[in-house]
């Protein structure tokens, strides 16, 4: 663990937070429990409509540490990038309004960054509560995990499923945003998207294999919203990946033929050819840059291609 002299206001929390009246007081507690480690925890109410800001801001109150703010709704991205681009510390930690942190988390992905220079993000293994705060299995979840570890290619991994699960995952070097860019502005997949670019950009993320965050499920989860609205996001940051691969072809034919069998796998073979003649037609460095995100003829296709 990180001596208090070594560990004080390295970590700046960013709280996007969404009609989450009923958890957001579990979710800063477990971030202000962190202890001398984090200078500031930064939370955006992004145009909640029930009684989340009020109950944040109570919170607040005797603690210095916590800003506030609002904004017309803008969606997960929209929030994410204005807090992190208020964030002033060394690291940047994200953690949802529904979500949990463990005691001594951020110390120990803290620690792991700073053993390994070489790393831009660190991450830890899940557990899953519900409503109520029990823990519940998640079989997809331990399956996939498995999965992801026996795998040796990140990208692929991700690729194939999110192990990751969520931006409340995420202790990020400050700088990386600076260096590669915010999150693309998508509703259901911008943490892929992100760790996707970090492994396409040459940076590496490190992963504990020890559950040191609480993801919570409950009925009002975004990712339930839209199945196919899921897939569409998944097959456009996939393809993206591919894409990317493609440009480098001759390097890598292996990781190309691979990434083709995930998609076939997970049926989104069609999308990503619809998606790869979009990028060829309109290239573009990242997809958060893309003007794919906001072409609703070429989305519409998708959903039918998913």
């Amino acid at each position: 663990m990180l001596s208090e002299r070594e560990s004080e206001g390295r970590v700046s929390v960013v709280v996007p937070l969404y009609n989450h009246a009923s958890y957001i007081v579990g979710a800063l507690q477990s971030a202000i429990d962190q202890g001398n480690i984090v200078k500031e925890v930064i939370v955006i109410d992004d145009g909640s409509k029930d009684d989340s800001l009020r109950i944040a801001r109570q919170f607040a109150i005797g603690n210095p540490r916590i800003r506030i703010s609002s904004q017309n709704n803008s969606g997960a991205a929209v929030t994410l990038n204005r807090g992190v681009q208020m964030a002033s510390a060394e690291f940047v930690a994200i953690l949802n309004s529904d979500d949990v942190w463990a005691p001594g988390r951020l110390d120990r992905l803290v620690r792991a960054l700073d053993l390994d220079v070489g790393l831009d993000l660190a991450a830890s293994g899940l557990s899953f509560i519900n409503d109520d705060s029990v823990e519940i299995r998640n079989a997809w979840y331990e399956k996939v995990r498995d999965r992801f570890i026996e795998r040796r290619d990140l990208g692929l991994a991700l690729m194939d499923a999110n192990i990751l699960m969520t931006t409340s995952n995420f202790v990020t070097r400050r700088r990386v945003f600076d260096e590669l860019g915010g999150f693309a502005d998508l509703r259901y997949a911008h943490d892929l998207d992100f760790g996707l670019r970090l492994t396409l950009n040459g940076r590496r993320i490190g992963f504990i294999d020890r559950a040191l965050m609480a993801y919570r499920v409950h009925e009002t989860n975004t990712i339930k919203e839209n199945h196919a609205s899921v897939r569409v996001d998944w097959a456009m940051v996939a393809s993206f990946f591919l894409w990317s691969l493609l440009r480098n072809g001759s390097r890598n034919v292996e990781r190309i033929q691979l990434a083709w069998q995930i998609l076939e796998t997970h049926n989104l073979t069609r999308a990503a050819r619809e998606c790869l003649r979009y990028f060829d037609a309109h290239p573009s460095a990242s997809l958060a840059t893309s003007d794919l995100l906001a072409d609703s003829v070429t989305k519409s296709k998708l959903l039918l291609a998913v």
